[in-house]
């Protein structure tokens, strides 16, 4: 059976399927309901749940570290110069069409039994890839780990996750609130940069 872009309409209902019920709540049948396509044509494309998950994965990060990799060489004093801006222009738009995904990385990387959560291997190719670069001569790797994660992934994640009900629940304009995290933000994981920029020239 040839459905156009098959594939494709897998991957966006598994995602869909796998925010609202979880992954380990969710079932192959659903997926092919929500995708309209057979059962059997999701195993043609993939050998199991588990691999559709990955794949997901896989292209998220793909798609984040092309992102970020323009921006490797930045030093902190440049990094925190273009915090806004790229986070108002690039990774809001990125976030926001893979928010789905996002709740179910973020889930999956919750667990407690997962000895290596997605959200470590991102943090983990991103420094690496930062390493490589000869401008950056002064990281400290586990340093650059520990603030990129807990002022800048889990603050990120979390916005993108609760933003929607948070508006709702507190009656505040969608616009006020992106503007008023995008501030905190700048105030927070910004800062880090700045710090840091600072010690290096003194």
């Amino acid at each position: 059976m040839n459905i156009p872009n098959a594939r494709e309409r897998i991957l966006t209902a598994a995602v869909k399927i796998f925010a609202e019920r979880s992954y380990e709540g969710s079932r192959i049948d659903e997926i092919a309901r929500e995708a309209q396509v057979p059962k059997s044509l999701i195993y043609y494309h993939f050998k199991s749940k588990e691999e559709i998950l990955q794949v997901l994965i896989d292209n998220f990060i793909k798609e984040y570290m092309s992102l970020i990799s323009e921006n490797t060489e930045e030093e902190h004093r440049e990094k925190a110069q273009e915090l806004p801006g790229r986070m108002k222009d690039i990774y809001y738009e990125f976030g926001m069409k893979n928010a789905d995904l996002v709740r179910v990385i973020l889930i999956d990387s919750l667990k407690k039994s997962n000895e290596k959560p997605v959200l470590f291997q991102i943090i983990e190719a991103m420094i690496a890839k930062e390493a490589e670069n000869t401008k950056n001569t002064d990281i400290n790797i586990q340093e650059r780990m520990v603030a990129e994660f807990f002022t800048s992934f889990m603050p990120n994640y979390a916005y993108l996750c609760f933003a929607d009900s948070w508006t709702e629940y507190f009656k505040i304009d969608r616009k006020q609130f992106d503007q008023l995290y995008l501030e905190v933000y700048e105030e927070t994981h910004g800062a880090y940069h700045k710090n840091y920029a600072n010690q290096t020239i003194n």
